[in-house]
């Protein structure tokens, strides 16, 4: 019984510093308090949002959202936020639990992937949606929309002023949609051999086919046999590179290009910016023109 009682004390007490989170002004002078899951929500969330938010990242650069877990910190952390973004379509597994836990019922929660025609991801180890949406300028335009009307919700006297920023970002995500068919109008080739399924949706929108060495969950590793069919099919098609993620393990990148005679490549699926990215003012619009240079290289694109 003294046990339970202790528990049940130590439960009132935490709701009781969450619901204090909850209650208090906004900090940063004003501004709104905006946590992103991972990057580029938060880089999308930056431009719409402008000097009227204050944005950071739940996940910190370098960590997988698939394996992150929430800390007591982060809890705390999204306790005293105003908007929570999210990328959703099974990204973020933890999220139900994260929001649960906080506590807040001031907190304006966006799933970004509302009102997108989602993939189903074909892979056995991961059942459901493929969560790669942001991939696809068009669809990063979706969740970018999403973010401006959550904004809108929290701060409705800056409705223009978000809504202008949102255009003005869309407008520029158009460019790199324009940008990447003019590119890729002139391939010989359509095939992407890649470590991860990340590029569904990048090659639905692109006319491109995606040959992936794993699923989408990452788990595990690839079988011999799995290995050897990936070889097969590269062979058939005329494949030469094979691009691995800067989040993944390279190896089996490197030996199926070994046994094609093709190259190995970087895809950088922007999952975070390294310090050096950082300095060098990198940001999701330059990291995704780079992916398509490589990627045009690859596909023998005039």
């Amino acid at each position: 019984m003294g046990k339970q009682i202790i528990i049940i004390s130590l439960f009132l007490a935490a709701m009781l510093f969450f619901s204090g989170c909850a209650s208090q002004p906004q900090q940063g002078g004003g501004k709104l308090q905006v946590v992103a899951s991972f990057y580029p929500l938060y880089d999308f969330a930056k431009n719409v949002g402008g000097e009227r938010v204050e944005v950071s990242s739940l996940i910190p650069p370098g960590v997988e959202p698939h394996e992150f877990e929430p800390s007591p910190s982060a809890i705390r952390h999204l306790g005293e936020a105003d908007v929570f973004i999210y990328n959703g379509a099974g990204l973020e597994p933890w999220v139900p639990n994260l929001l649960e836990g906080v506590g807040n019922p001031n907190l304006i929660s966006v799933d970004s992937s509302t009102g997108i025609s989602l993939v189903s991801s074909e892979d056995p180890d991961a059942p459901g949606n493929d969560p790669h949406i942001w991939l696809d300028p068009v669809l990063a335009k979706k969740q970018v929309a999403n973010i401006r009307d959550a904004f809108i919700r929290a701060d409705p006297g800056a409705r223009d002023y978000y809504t202008a920023n949102a255009a003005a970002y869309m407008a520029k995500l158009d460019a790199l949609d324009a940008e990447f068919r003019a590119e890729f109008s002139t391939c010989q080739k359509k095939d992407i051999l890649i470590t991860h399924a990340t590029l569904a949706y990048f090659c639905r929108e692109y006319g491109c086919t995606q040959i992936a060495i794993q699923g989408v969950s990452e788990e595990g590793e690839p079988s011999p046999g799995g290995i050897a069919s990936i070889i097969d099919q590269a062979r058939e098609r005329n494949v030469t590179v094979v691009f691995f993620e800067s989040l993944i393990n390279p190896q089996s990148a490197k030996l199926i290009a070994q046994e094609i005679n093709g190259s190995v490549e970087q895809f950088n699926s922007v999952h975070g910016l390294t310090t050096e990215q950082q300095q060098a003012g990198d940001d999701y619009i330059s990291l995704m023109q780079a992916n398509v240079a490589t990627i045009k290289n690859a596909l023998d694109c005039n």
